[in-house]
């Protein structure tokens, strides 16, 4: 299966099932919060294994997104948050994000880096912000320290065509 038939066919319902068995809890005006001890594969079993790469993929996408609009875009967060739902993966329960490269691990390929921005590109094409779009976001992500090298490369080859 690829990471575009997996995102938009089965993510989302797995994520959802996966947040059930978490210690997820809210932080008003911030969003979901789970601490990264709920990446143990116990809370992951309902999921096949040939689908945990894609998962940690999908998963550690959503949160780099996220934590790209609430550092960056603050006006624009709380729309993009109630629109996505994505969750914050904390360290323990500290309300520090852990590093989405923690949750991608070493499964991130070329493919699936280009599927998320494709995928990211039309999400800004359909939905407007005040502040965030493809093109200011793409622009934070080069700039960001934190964000992994492979996926700035990506972003330059495709904005460059």
């Amino acid at each position: 299966m690829d990471i575009e038939e997996y995102y938009n066919k089965r993510f989302r319902e797995q994520f959802n099932e996966w947040v059930k068995k978490t210690d997820a809890h809210e932080h008003p005006g911030e969003g979901i919060y789970i601490p990264h001890i709920n990446l143990k594969s116990e809370k992951l079993s309902h999921i096949p294994k040939e689908d945990i790469p894609l998962f940690f993929c999908s998963l550690g996408w959503s949160v780099l997104i996220d934590q790209v609009m609430y550092t960056y875009f603050k006006k624009d967060y709380p729309k993009f948050q109630s629109m996505t739902l994505y969750p914050k993966i904390e360290v323990a329960i500290t309300s520090i994000n852990i590093s989405p490269d923690y949750i991608f691990k070493n499964f991130l390929t070329e493919d699936i880096i280009n599927f998320f921005l494709l995928d990211l590109k039309e999400f800004f094409k359909e939905n407007k912000f005040e502040e965030a779009n493809w093109e200011s976001v793409t622009n934070v992500m080069l700039e960001d320290k934190d964000v992994n090298m492979n996926i700035k490369e990506e972003i330059i080859k495709i904005t460059k065509i």
